[in-house]
């Protein structure tokens, strides 16, 4: 009976074993056929194409190419350094994230995730503008494209090399607030910020400016926004006010 059990026991390792090795057989098969096929061509997928216009499937295409000095279009994909044509093309600040991979059908792919800018700072000290996104990320402008977002100005923003730190949160989320709301996002057209953080509003209608203060109490500031631009304005006129404050708590102050 022990010999039975023993030769069972031997018998499913021995099967196993070769099941093991049959796996790791068509494992190294599989491995030397996929790098000796040859690319046929570059597939580029840009995510939020609809959503901006930085950049185009061509130009990335040059990127991974080096202008078409890199021969990758029949090239072996043993010899194709996917991480280094990531890094070529993630050299333009535009793109935000980027994959490069073999897709199953031998093409190359390039997966290509843009920045989604959610305003635009104005810079006061020698610096180029730059787009800010939703997660903080400065990135530059686009000789292709001009976004239609809310500016931002003032002695906040000197020397700032994003918007992702801790203290900076608050008014990050104020920015994205305003995109989020379809009446704001209208109205708002800048956002001056001193170097204590104060804002100041500009809006697109009205010559009056809003004394905003810190992105404090936000929701509440802007509830009596929205108060005073459906109620009292359309009664006293548009051009009535040259201030508006909504600073402290309760208050809408109109001069």
């Amino acid at each position: 009976m022990d010999k039975k059990n023993n030769f069972k026991k031997i018998g499913k390792w021995v099967m196993a074993g070769s099941a093991l090795i049959a796996v790791v057989v068509l494992v190294v098969f599989s491995s030397n056929t996929f790098s000796a096929e040859r690319c046929k061509k570059i597939e580029v997928k840009i995510k939020n194409a609809n959503e901006q216009f930085f950049i185009d499937t061509k130009e990335i295409e040059n990127l991974a190419t080096r202008n078409g000095s890199t021969q990758l279009v029949g090239e072996l994909f043993e010899k194709i350094d996917l991480r280094e044509i990531e890094k070529r093309i993630l050299k333009n600040k535009q793109v935000k994230t980027c994959q490069a991979f073999r897709g199953i059908e031998g093409n190359l792919n390039i997966d290509i995730e843009q920045h989604i800018p959610v305003a635009r700072i104005l810079m006061n000290n020698g610096r180029e503008d730059v787009y800010v996104d939703k997660e903080g990320a400065f990135f530059p402008l686009s000789e292709r494209y001009s976004a239609r977002i809310i500016l931002l100005s003032g002695e906040y923003f000197r020397n700032l090399p994003s918007l992702k730190l801790k203290r900076q949160e608050k008014l990050l989320n104020f920015i994205n607030l305003i995109n989020d709301d379809t009446f704001l996002k209208a109205q708002f057209t800048q956002l001056e910020i001193d170097k204590t953080g104060n804002i100041n509003i500009v809006p697109l209608l009205g010559k009056h400016t809003i004394e905003f203060g810190e992105p404090e109490n936000v929701q509440n500031r802007l509830n009596r926004l929205k108060i005073f631009y459906k109620h009292i304005l359309p009664v006293q006129g548009w051009d009535t006010f040259t201030s508006v404050s909504v600073k402290y708590d309760g208050q809408v102050v109109c001069k």
